[in-house]
């Protein structure tokens, strides 16, 4: 009974323990999620409530990073500050960046995904319906295509559904799961280190790569 009651406190004063960490600060809730992750063998370590959060984390790995991978739909982002250095350093041959985004022009009676995801959006935003996402994609070629470096600062053309934003480098990797009833940024972020999950989904950007057309 004894031992029964000691346990019980103890597992009391553990989570006690989390909660005050998570109460007191973000790098006591980011300390506190890399314990758990390290326990439960997992290779996550962070989950960042939207882009908006994600932000400034993903702009710290990029200002280091020497090799980017970026899957993404819309692609905005990348015309804002997070990007903005890895951008310029990759077109100063800095840094290796490869970039996909959906293919404008779809072959006859191939699925049109850019389609999909703006019905999708139109059902939350009736901003979409018209053909914006398919606009928005294009401005992003638009904004990118004189600052392309080959063999520095490529993109790619993908026709697949459009399920999340992968932004890779060859330390960490950024997931954001899409859902059909909200925008890609107010979804979650989760944070990879390498791992299990990280060679995966590498693997499977760069299967993609090689198999992406023109724009």
């Amino acid at each position: 009974m004894e031992v029964l009651t000691e346990t019980g406190i103890s597992l009391l004063s553990s989570a006690l323990f989390v909660l005050l960490a998570w109460t007191l600060s973000k790098t006591a809730r980011h300390f506190a999620r890399g314990v758990a992750a390290h326990l439960l063998h997992l290779d996550s370590e962070e989950v960042f409530a939207n882009g908006g959060e994600a932000g400034p984390d993903i702009k710290r790995e990029l200002s280091r990073a020497q090799t980017v991978f970026i899957f993404t739909s819309r692609g905005a982002e990348l015309q804002r500050e997070t990007f903005a250095e890895m951008i310029t350093r990759s077109h100063t041959r800095r840094c290796r960046c490869r970039i996909m985004l959906p293919q404008l022009a779809v072959p006859t009676g191939e699925a049109d995904w850019i389609a999909d995801r703006e019905a999708e959006l139109h059902v939350f935003d009736s901003a979409f319906g018209t053909d914006l996402l398919r606009r928005q994609v294009a401005a992003t070629y638009d904004y990118l295509t004189p600052l392309l470096v080959p063999g520095h600062l490529e993109v790619r053309g993908y026709n697949i559904p459009h399920l999340g934003r992968v932004v890779a480098t060859e330390r960490v990797l950024y997931l954001t799961p899409y859902s059909a009833d909200r925008h890609g940024s107010s979804s979650p972020v989760i944070k990879y280190r390498r791992g299990q999950t990280y060679e995966v989904l590498m693997r499977l950007m760069d299967k993609l790569w090689t198999a992406a057309g023109s724009p």
